[in-house]
């Protein structure tokens, strides 16, 4: 008896861990936005203490946004066939994907970000300090007795199967995860938990990704 097993078609997200230089490069930029004090809080859902906007065009970017970000969008197009599907009909005739949005998130300890998801095509997260580990916040007494002590802390993602039943997918965040990047679909709905007994801010870098007409 033959058994075959078929995965059936779904949009994925792709992953990879900046250098130690890109992330000096992001820590520059960093101090750039803090400096220029343009807060865009307003704009976002985030329950969190400060969100600062990003020069895309600053030199300290100048790879990432040229090089890195480009690599990932074509892997991702190559890997999952193409762009998210309500985008395969569009009506622009020639397009360009380019980053049209990059901020920079402060988070402290007991602030989240509920359920969203962003604008644009693709949007991606770059953890750069994550000051607690999944497996001590677990271990906490807010955490430790429930089912669901994999979530505190962490970056979840959530979505829903072929029966239509929802799922969630948590990255287990760790002191030493600084620079790894996650790229997926704007349209997939995510959240923040939040953190508990450290007084250090978490630190995260993140953008959108849209189609651009070209002329």
């Amino acid at each position: 008896m033959n058994i075959t097993c078929r995965s059936l078609p779904n949009q994925g997200v792709i992953e990879t861990q900046l250098s130690a230089a890109d992330i000096k490069n992001f820590w520059n930029a960093i101090e750039d936005a803090k400096q220029m004090k343009n807060s865009i809080k307003s704009e976002l859902a985030g329950h969190i203490h400060s969100s600062l906007k990003l020069d895309i065009f600053s030199p300290h970017l100048s790879n990432f946004v040229k090089v890195i970000m480009p690599a990932l969008t074509n892997k991702y197009i190559e890997t999952f066939n193409g762009i998210p599907v309500e985008y395969h009909s569009t009506d622009i005739p020639k397009y360009e994907l380019g980053i049209d949005r990059l901020w920079v998130n402060f988070q402290k300890q007991h602030e989240f970000n509920p359920i969203h998801n962003h604008g644009g095509v693709f949007s991606f997260v770059i953890w750069m300090k994550i000051p607690t580990s999944t497996s001590e916040q677990a271990n906490l007494t807010i955490a430790k007795t429930t089912s669901s002590k994999g979530l505190i802390s962490n970056f979840v993602f959530i979505y829903s199967d072929i029966l239509g039943k929802i799922r969630s997918f948590a990255y287990q965040l760790e002191k030493d995860i600084s620079g790894y990047v996650v790229m997926f679909p704007s349209s997939l709905n995510h959240q923040v938990y939040p953190f508990y007994e450290s007084e250090s801010n978490r630190i995260s870098v993140s953008g959108n990704i849209a189609l651009r007409q070209v002329l």
